[in-house]
């Protein structure tokens, strides 16, 4: 079964209102019989199968969406808070 390696890349964006430089953070996922890079010194994570890639997804998903319900939840108790 391929493996793949998943690579982040940083890139310097440009500097926001307050002067504080922020970054963008892009993640690459490359089949390791085709990653001509340096994978042992640069993948955040190397080795892994379509299963995990998978997995990884559903668990990158999951924290996505408790974060999305969790401040639906509070704009809501905030909405109701202010029509008392």
């Amino acid at each position: 079964m391929e493996t793949y390696n998943v690579y982040m890349d940083e890139a310097p964006v440009t500097s926001d209102a307050d002067g504080e430089e922020s970054w963008e953070v892009e993640f690459r996922v490359v089949p390791n019989s085709a990653d001509d890079g340096d994978p042992e010194n640069n993948a955040v994570l190397a080795g892994l199968d379509l299963i995990d890639l998978i997995n990884l997804r559903d668990a990158l998903q999951q924290e996505i969406d408790n974060f999305a319900l969790g401040a639906l939840e509070a704009q809501v108790s905030d909405d109701s808070d202010g029509e008392e």
